[in-house]
Formats: C-alpha cells, sequence, structure tokens
C-alpha cells in the first residue's frame, strides 16, 4: 500500500520545482529588458534633444551655429516594437526648412535593414526619400564614415516602427554653401561624440539611435540565473535524499 503522506510530499516538491522555474524567469524578464542600457535613464534615451548651442551636444556652422535642433520621442509598443519619431527645428523660430539638404541617422551595421524603411511616408502622405548604406566622408565635411539611414530634400520630421531598442549613437546633417566666393562658407551640424563610443555617465555628445539588438545580460541578470539554477539543484538533491 502506498503511503499518501509520500505523495502529498511528491506532489508539494514538484509544485514548489515549477513555483521555482517561474520565479527565475519572471525575474530574468524583469532585469534583462533594458539590460543594453544599464545606468541611463529611460527618459535621457527615450525622449530627448541636443542643441547647437554652448555645451548642447551638437557642432553647427554657419547660420546652425546655436540654432540647431534634433529632437527625438520614442515609444515602446505592446507588442515589443519601438516607434522612433525625430525632428529637426530651429531655436528662436528660426526656419530650417529650405535648408537641410540631407541629413544620416546612424544605424546598427549588423542588422539586416532590408525594406524595414519601404513606404515611409510624411504627414502629407509624401514618401520620404531615404537610404541605408555606409555614407563614405569623402570630400563632405562629415568626420567620419557614418553606416545609416540618409533622409533628403528637407526632411525634418520623421516617424518609423522597428523591432529594436535605442542606443546612443551620432548623426550628421548637411545644409549645402552659402554665400559668394570669399564669403562662401559650408553648413553642416553633427554630434560631438560623432564616430566614438558612448562613456561615463554623460550621453550629451550623441543622440538616440535605432537599434541594438539581442543585448547581452547585465551582471545581475547572470546573477540571478546562477541563483535560480542553484535553486532548481538543490530541489533536486533533496527530491533523491527522500
Amino acid at each position: 500500500m502506498s503511503n499518501p503522506s509520500t505523495g502529498r510530499q511528491r506532489v508539494s516538491r514538484s509544485k514548489l520545482s515549477l513555483c521555482l522555474i517561474a520565479v527565475t524567469f519572471v525575474l530574468l524578464g524583469a532585469s534583462s529588458v533594458y539590460a543594453d542600457i544599464v545606468g541611463v535613464l529611460d527618459s535621457d534615451l527615450y525622449h530627448g534633444s541636443r542643441h547647437s548651442g554652448e555645451d548642447g551636444g551638437i557642432y553647427a556652422t554657419g547660420p546652425w551655429d546655436g540654432d540647431f535642433v534634433l529632437s527625438w520621442h520614442i515609444t515602446e509598443n505592446p507588442l515589443g516594437t519601438f516607434t522612433y519619431g525625430y525632428s529637426i527645428t530651429g531655436l528662436g523660430g528660426v526656419n530650417l526648412t529650405k535648408d537641410v539638404k540631407r541629413w544620416i541617422l546612424q544605424l546598427a551595421p549588423s542588422i539586416d535593414w532590408t525594406g524595414v524603411f519601404d513606404g515611409l511616408v510624411d504627414n502629407d502622405g509624401v514618401s520620404y526619400r531615404t537610404q541605408v548604406k555606409l555614407h563614405k566622408q569623402g570630400k563632405a565635411n562629415m568626420p567620419g564614415d557614418l553606416f545609416g539611414l540618409k533622409f533628403q530634400d528637407g526632411t525634418l520630421e520623421v516617424s518609423f516602427v522597428t523591432d529594436y531598442v535605442p542606443e546612443w549613437g551620432s548623426f550628421y546633417a548637411d545644409g549645402g554653401k552659402i554665400g559668394k566666393k570669399e564669403n562662401r562658407q559650408d553648413v553642416y551640424a553633427y554630434n560631438t561624440g560623432f564616430g566614438t563610443l558612448h562613456t561615463g555617465a554623460d550621453y550629451t555628445n550623441w543622440i538616440a539611435v535605432d537599434g541594438k539588438v539581442n543585448p547581452v545580460p547585465e551582471p545581475s541578470t547572470l546573477i540571478l540565473l546562477l541563483c535560480g539554477t542553484g535553486l532548481l539543484a538543490g530541489a533536486a538533491r533533496f527530491r533523491k535524499k527522500t
């Protein structure tokens, strides 16, 4: 005859094991959601701006010096996608619409962006002219090569949705030339950390860009994983002893 108490113990231990597994995965999920942006406040990364004023994070020339502003608003959607919104404006009511010939938003070169930005239209239903590739410095005033998404024809407000989380990166904007002969001047702007990796806790020299894929678990995530594994191993040993 089987012992009822022994059966109850087995059921209890099975429930315990299931609970341990569930708790471990919940903790891992909560910890790794933003593992790629450890130490950065969501409000700083997801909503912010940079400007070409003093210590504003943007270097700009000509009429853009002191008046160029790039802002972003990024929203995480329920299905795990992200809506990215960017706008270029001028301080003090300065209108940059006819001034921006093109601008480039950095993207992660490790991601296949084929078709991701196809069919993008502005608020008036006009298609964006975009191009994703490695943009070479060439003879332009861009301080280095930049892999990214290029907008043309004075596109100053853009919005798109992707599966990738934001990270800190760079941009470059070109305004062509102004003036004549000896007064002729190139007009351009870029973030002061262009082409470098962000370091420390001050992110003023970079902007939020799309996107980061497959983030590496942070140390706390690994600790939780080890703890969960240890609890499961302990439960297994306990079953063997009993």
